[in-house]
């Protein structure tokens, strides 16, 4: 299949079935969870189908009883009454590697799932494809080289290293933020298909899933009002009053909503140091351009690309115990995306110029005087990388991913 990859998850996925009994395989519709499932499992069910969802239902021990191990259950959180089987079945057969369930709902966020198999399930996230795992190149430790790298010449040649760079340019930025990375939309290269994939994506998450989790009454058009918000608004301060407004929601009901959609893996929410308001960003990029209408137009969409690519490199190496952040000032300088992490802080500050702003400059500055010992990155326009101070450097954005 043209979108087979090998996921940078698959190592976590394999350590995880050495010592738990149940491992969750979790994220948004189309990332490639049943995929992952089939590559791994001797054999799997899917509850999307009627017939294995009917069968768990009647008698979830005996559906439990007999399987090839490890035995993969699709779409999990589509039967609740699995659960509290699960938890007695593994009371009683404690060995390593048994289950596997994969879930487009997180299991906690349903009300009915009242079984958490906490002490019996590790759970792991499969997130979108970035630009390197499209193109079946191995994890980059981008923050960590810069982190550690001295001087232009160092970052350069660290930059340019790791693996091939076919999949680095402006143009292949451009076309990531276009297509996104979740496997079954991405890698159709008619834009009108990938749009109808689309549609019929957020049809299936808003008016089926979202009910799993929230019992609201809206309908489709105010909910993708508010995603084409959200999308148009990554990177910046999350303001409830403008979401209500733009999706004429009441601020009651946006609360609960917002929930279901980070339930649904559509959204995350990143917190910000320096004040009280958070960013939300979008899980799958593409699905971003698609809501907004445009792909690569200013900063922001520098910023929504970095984030989509970088966090990985925390994320799929929880041994660093990374964390993403945003810091602002009520002074009004802004650092929209940063890490923390074993390796030090880094942050990032965007800008489509050839010749980063004052402003930019500024804000890059004041994040260094906030966080000493830290680096900071201008993810600029230009097309050369340019080591300011040892703590600064600009790097053209589309070589950071």
């Amino acid at each position: 299949m043209p979108h087979d990859r090998p996921r940078y998850l698959g190592s976590l996925i394999a350590q995880a079935l050495t010592h738990s009994p149940i491992v969750g395989i979790l994220g948004q519709r189309q990332v490639g969870k049943t995929t992952q499932l089939a590559a791994t499992c001797s054999a799997h069910v899917t509850f999307d189908r009627r017939h294995d969802l009917e069968q768990a239902r009647a008698d979830p021990e005996l559906f439990l009883d007999g399987r090839e191990r490890p035995f993969g259950i699709d779409e999990a959180q589509l039967c609740p009454e699995l659960f509290p089987a699960l938890k007695e079945w593994v009371r009683t057969h404690r060995t390593p590697g048994q289950f596997i369930l994969s879930g487009s709902v997180r299991f906690t966020s349903r009300a009915a799932i009242r079984e958490s198999l906490t002490g019996r399930i590790v759970t792991l996230e499969l997130l979108p494809f970035t630009a390197a795992e499209s193109a079946s190149l191995p994890l980059p430790p981008v923050c960590e080289q810069i982190l550690n790298a001295s001087g232009e010449r160092a970052l350069t040649d660290l930059l340019a290293g790791h693996g091939k760079t076919r999949h680095k340019s402006a143009a292949a930025f451009a076309r990531y933020l276009e297509c996104g990375g979740l496997p079954g939309i991405c890698c159709f290269r008619d834009a009108h298909v990938r749009e109808q994939r689309f549609e019929a994506h957020l049809d299936t998450l808003l008016n089926r899933d979202l009910r799993q989790i929230s019992a609201t009454t809206l309908g489709y058009g105010p909910l993708k009002s508010l995603l084409a918000h959200l999308a148009r608004m990554q990177g910046r301060a999350f303001v409830a009053a403008d979401a209500a407004r733009a999706s004429q929601i009441s601020l009651v009901t946006l609360k609960k909503i917002l929930f279901a959609l980070e339930g649904l893996f559509l959204i995350r929410t990143v917190p910000a140091v320096g004040e009280r308001r958070p960013g939300i960003f979008l899980e799958d990029q593409g699905l971003a351009s698609w809501l907004k209408g445009a792909a690569l137009e200013d900063a922001d969409d520098l910023t929504r690309g970095l984030y989509a690519n970088l966090r990985q490199e925390f994320h799929y190496r929880p041994q660093l115990r990374g964390r993403v952040f945003q810091w602002r000032t009520r002074g009004g300088a802004e650092v929209p995306l940063a890490f923390s992490s074993r390796l030090g802080t880094i942050g990032f500050v965007s800008t489509l110029s050839r010749e980063p702003a004052p402003k930019t400059l500024g804000s890059a500055s004041a994040f260094l005087k906030k966080f000493p010992g830290s680096k900071v990155v201008v993810a600029y326009g230009g097309d050369s990388i340019v080591a300011r101070t040892a703590s600064m450097a600009w790097i053209p954005y589309w070589l950071l991913v």
